[in-house]
């Protein structure tokens, strides 16, 4: 049964539903010996950063998402030579003493607002596609960012699992993940379609249906925007592999090893569709002129971890954890709250739960210049080739790159100048 619109004009049928599918080819991700500098997560209150000690300057540290602020920010990370921005999608926030998160410019407003200020760097943008955005409206939206920022669009696509984020839809969710991908794949297809034709086109989905679509002006990235996801399961990667170019990683216990190993088992799975990867790893900095300065800044930060915030995150993140560290159900959570609040460390141990509190999980930089671009070499060198920084004080941080880690990296002809 079709949907078709009678006697309206229909158009170029879609070759295909699902990936791998890339009309015009797969943009370029590979740049030899250059480490891709990102600054992450600034559109969000506190960033990665899930601790009380953003109380102590809540501008400096929680509130720079605020547009006076991250307008200079972002121009801060062009001159400094970094390579782009990736706004971290939210809908809602984990709350707690900071309202960690819970403020955040939208992934649309935001990017348009980035291109305008910027005129270099790549804007990469994030959206879910859980939630029934139809692929046409985001398309519309993405092809103008991608127009204003004279083709520096990037794309980054999350099959969103945060059930809270459902409800303010109103919508019972996260569906199964298999869905969640079926979901993302359609989506993907329709808008790698709608960027790059130039006649109307048909699609006839599980989940979208579109007659005579179009989007004028097309992307202006040339084949299209570059496409960005996060992956850990094999169902993820298999997405990721059929259908985007940059896929985040992390690896068991945030090992480097373990880096290089995901990496290769990532660029295997994209030779598989004759397609190319970069890999990008999120990043949580702390940095100052000695290691030993860092460790002080690290120290205090830890002992004001926002327990509130992480529980939420915990919780919404379907990540609830009993003391054996076994994933609890909604039922079970009731049930298991008094073991929990007795616990400091919420049941996960204290090395994870620092991890969290100290970057949502991310690779930890922390130390001297010397020492974190010591470390981004590593990184680089077991096949990280993007790394996304988040700052516990980003004004300062995207200077300290500049001044101090910029600089070391290209003396080692690991970045070079963009101009």
């Amino acid at each position: 049964m079709t949907n078709r619109p009678p006697g309206r004009r229909s158009g170029v049928e879609a070759p295909v539903l699902r990936g791998p599918f890339d009309p015009g080819g797969q943009p370029t991700v590979k740049r030899p010996n250059h480490v891709h500098l990102s600054l992450f997560a600034w559109n969000v209150s506190s960033g990665l950063s899930a601790s009380k000690a953003v109380l102590s300057d809540v501008d400096k540290h929680r509130d720079v998402w605020k547009w006076p602020s991250s307008s200079k920010l972002l121009r801060a990370v062009e001159a400094a030579g970094m390579d782009s921005q990736l706004q971290y999608g939210m809908w809602s926030g984990y709350g707690g003493a900071t309202g960690w998160n819970d403020a955040q410019l939208d992934w649309a407003t935001a990017a348009t607002a980035s291109a305008a200020v910027t005129e270099r760097i790549g804007i990469y943008s994030t959206i879910h596609v859980g939630y029934g955005f139809h692929p046409l409206l985001l398309a519309k939206l993405t092809s103008s960012i991608d127009h204003i920022s004279g083709g520096r669009l990037g794309v980054n696509i999350v099959a969103g699992q945060n059930p809270a984020d459902y409800a303010q839809f109103g919508l019972v969710g996260p569906p199964s993940q298999e869905e969640r991908y079926d979901i993302a794949d359609e989506v993907t297809t329709a808008l790698k379609l709608l960027w790059t034709s130039e006649e109307p086109v048909d699609f006839e989905g599980k989940y979208f249906q579109m007659y005579g679509a179009q989007v004028i002006p097309t992307a202006t990235s040339r084949p299209r925007p570059v496409l960005i996801t996060a992956a850990g399961s094999d169902i993820g990667l298999d997405y990721a592999a059929r259908q985007c170019d940059v896929v985040f990683i992390t690896s068991q216990n945030n090992s480097v090893e373990g880096f290089r190993q995901r990496a290769s088992k990532i660029h295997g799975m994209f030779d598989e569709y004759g397609r190319t990867a970069r890999i990008a790893a999120m990043c949580y900095v702390v940095m100052d002129e000695t290691d030993e300065a860092a460790a002080e800044t690290v120290a205090w930060m830890k002992d004001e971890i926002d327990d509130g915030a992480l529980r939420n995150w915990l919780k919404r993140s379907g990540h609830v954890l009993n003391s054996q560290s076994k994933i609890l159900d909604d039922n079970q959570i009731g049930e298991d709250r008094a073991g929990l609040d007795e616990d400091p460390y919420l049941g996960i141990g204290q090395e994870q739960y620092e991890s969290l509190g100290m970057g949502m999980g991310a690779y930890q930089l922390f130390g001297s210049y010397q020492t974190v671009a010591d470390q981004l070499i590593e990184l680089y060198e077991a096949g990280v080739e993007q790394v996304a920084l988040c700052f516990f004080d980003p004004h300062k941080g995207v200077q300290q790159m500049k001044d101090h880690v910029i600089p070391l990296l290209r003396e080692r002809g690991y970045n070079h100048d963009l101009g």
